[in-house]
């Protein structure tokens, strides 16, 4: 995964990107977590993408008893299944098998993507990726990386992203599950995800307030 800014990037017509308030990138505990607290709080323009094939990464292959989260003991499949009934019933969508390759960070200029001006100001994030029909672009106004632990380049270049994202006052972008410590269990990776995706939640719905929608 490359993190770049938009100086080298020939934006694609709006026609031809996804547009969501919220953009979750890996559908593992951690960011089935975060999607589902955001929806929780009434996120409803969101999308999960994961690369794989499923959703769920460590809950659909670890046997190991998951304690903590509930009052009694429950199965990685368990949880799972949990997760899935919930994103269906609040109809949160997720793409499968999307491969992100390069994140950009969108300067008010480029925002000329988005027709409407008032609204551009507010899309912060653009994602290049690989389906299986092809390339594919995803626009977002906050995005939180659940991927995993990061090589130490990406590492880098995330620290960066985040103590800029920092000067804003208004940081959009949030790491959880063993994106933001790899030594994170499932239970500690899912308290991280639903953290992660509250708080995005009421950044969001603060915004949407101060629009007046």
């Amino acid at each position: 995964m490359i993190f770049r800014t938009c100086e080298n990037l020939t934006l694609p017509k709006a026609e031809e990107s996804f547009f969501s308030d919220l953009l979750v990138v890996g559908g593992g505990c951690s960011g089935l977590a975060a999607i589902s607290a955001a929806a929780d709080l009434g996120i409803e323009n969101s999308l999960l993408l994961e690369k794989e094939e499923s959703l769920g990464g460590r809950l659909g292959k670890s046997t190991e008893e998951i304690s903590g989260l509930f009052a009694k003991t429950v199965q990685p499949k368990e949880l799972l299944s949990h997760f899935s009934l919930f994103l269906e019933n609040y109809g949160v969508a997720h793409q499968e098998s999307v491969e992100v390759e390069e994140i950009y960070v969108l300067s008010r200029e480029a925002l000329s993507i988005v027709h409407s001006q008032g609204e551009a100001s507010a899309y912060r994030y653009l994602l290049k990726a690989k389906t299986k029909e092809g390339e594919r672009f995803f626009i977002s106004k906050a995005l939180v990386l659940a991927v995993g632990a990061f090589t130490p380049e990406e590492n880098a270049a995330v620290s960066v992203l985040i103590e800029e994202e920092k000067k804003t006052g208004s940081p959009r972008l949030f790491l959880t599950g063993q994106s933001l410590a790899p030594t994170q269990s499932i239970a500690e990776a899912v308290q991280s995800g639903g953290a992660a995706g509250r708080r995005v939640g009421e950044m969001l719905l603060k915004e949407k307030h101060k629009q007046g929608f």
